[in-house]
């Protein structure tokens, strides 16, 4: 840090990974100056959580577990078993099983593998490449589909309430069914670069689970393609009727 309280390149990166481990995409990366980057891979195995800090994140991830698996099984067994989707007129019932199967894969899918090699076991990463692309890939995909679960519920309940004609014209059974899929379908696509961006490297004798593409490459990639994406759908704003 210099005297005027900025911090430097080396500064960040070291603040960076003493905050994010090895679950950094600055980990292996250029960052600032050569120096920097050789400082930085000297840096980014070391551990420095003391064992009260891991216990309690430990307790709190288990209470989490244990009260999100509870309660989504729940929902997906009320709303499965009982035959709630047929009987009810309401789709909102297709959006909260929906969210709550993304919910569960959450927790069953991300949560053990953050607890062990993120908060206990930074290193080495014992799952193989395979698992830590497709953990970031499902992860990914999970959270983009709970987030669209939840515009598109929050979407359904306005016309139900503001607009309940008009609902019951635009929202049918077959409609929200294929809505969900669609959505589904594109968390899948939105999460499809982390299978290309994470990957498993070795880093000073031992594997961990980290980004294998520098971030220049992502923050290249981001620049080129969303101005047309944002062009795309100003377009389309201004063209609808």
């Amino acid at each position: 840090m210099d005297l005027n309280g900025t911090l430097s390149g080396r500064d960040f990166v070291a603040l960076e990974q003493r905050l994010f481990g090895n679950n950094s995409l600055f980990g292996n990366s250029t960052f600032g100056n050569s120096t920097a980057a050789s400082n930085t891979d000297d840096e980014d195995l070391e551990v420095n959580t003391d064992v009260y800090s891991r216990v309690i994140v430990t307790v709190i991830y288990a209470a989490l577990f244990a009260v999100g698996s509870l309660g989504n099984s729940i929902t997906l067994y009320t709303l499965l078993s009982r035959k709630t989707l047929q009987n009810l007129q309401s789709t909102v019932h297709y959006h909260l099983a929906s969210l709550a199967v993304s919910d569960l894969l959450i927790l069953v899918l991300s949560m053990p593998i953050e607890l062990y090699n993120f908060i206990w076991f930074h290193h080495p990463w014992v799952f193989g490449d395979a698992v830590c692309r497709g953990y970031y890939f499902l992860r990914n995909s999970c959270s983009y589909a709970t987030a669209l679960n939840i515009a598109s519920l929050s979407v359904e309940r306005y016309m139900a309430i503001c607009h309940p004609f008009k609902a019951k014209s635009i929202m049918s059974r077959s409609r929200t069914k294929k809505l969900i899929s669609a959505m589904w379908l594109a968390s899948f696509a939105l999460a499809t670069p982390m299978i290309f961006v994470m990957g498993q490297v070795m880093r000073k004798g031992e594997n961990i689970c980290t980004s294998i593409v520098s971030p220049v490459t992502i923050k290249t990639v981001l620049q080129t393609t969303a101005p047309p994406v944002m062009n795309m759908n100003l377009e389309f704003r201004a063209t609808r009727p």
